[in-house]
């Protein structure tokens, strides 16, 4: 028992990280809080016997420190990562495949692993809907209720990120964007009534 309200306290550690690191602009601080959720994930699923899970966070950890590196190195991610990712974590899952519930972590993992390989923040926020609703079915059975309720939290933060840097931050570029236009053209209009009187 003792263990079990051990890792509930480590799910709600890890999805304030998480939460937070949702609500980064930057890609690469989004990874980094990633990595440290995944860690702490890891030891949750250590605790509850979660094999495919323990698996699944491994190679979340080990796509977050390669994508990192790949940003830090100014270097775009490739295919062959994408695939070589994907395939580790299809083969863990047939591995350890036991029941349909190993089935969520396998899909989390593999559309995990897109949405950090792809470039754009909003596909990475949109996919993580995506893995919270496979975490939430893979919570259910292992007795993991504060995972069901993080997830919901982690949903609504990548929300308000999706809101705040995908639509706001989009739409408010697209406005300046219009409005120097205008400005443009009511200088030329000035530059030709100045020269035609």
């Amino acid at each position: 028992m003792k263990m079990y309200i051990f890792s509930q306290i480590i799910v709600i550690l890890a999805y304030i990280v998480l939460g937070v690191g949702f609500l980064k602009k930057e890609k690469i601080q989004i990874l980094i809080f990633s990595t440290i959720f995944s860690c702490l994930i890891l030891i949750q699923y250590i605790l509850l016997n979660a094999y495919t899970g323990i698996l699944a966070c491994i190679i979340n950890i080990i796509r977050n420190l390669l994508f990192i590196l790949n940003i830090k190195r100014n270097k775009e991610n490739s295919k062959a990562e994408l695939v070589v990712l994907c395939t580790m974590a299809i083969l863990c899952g047939i591995f350890l495949y036991q029941s349909l519930l190993d089935i969520c972590p396998i899909v989390l993992t593999v559309v995990g692993i897109y949405s950090y390989w792809n470039k754009k923040t909003k596909v990475l926020r949109i996919c993580n809907i995506i893995c919270s609703l496979c975490y939430m079915i893979y919570a259910i059975p292992i007795n993991s209720i504060v995972t069901i309720l993080c997830e919901i939290y982690l949903i609504v933060t990548t929300i308000i990120g999706i809101v705040k840097y995908e639509i706001y931050l989009d739409n408010t570029s697209k406005n300046k964007s219009f409005y120097k236009e205008i400005e443009k053209q009511k200088a030329k209009i000035e530059c030709l009534k100045r020269r035609n009187p």
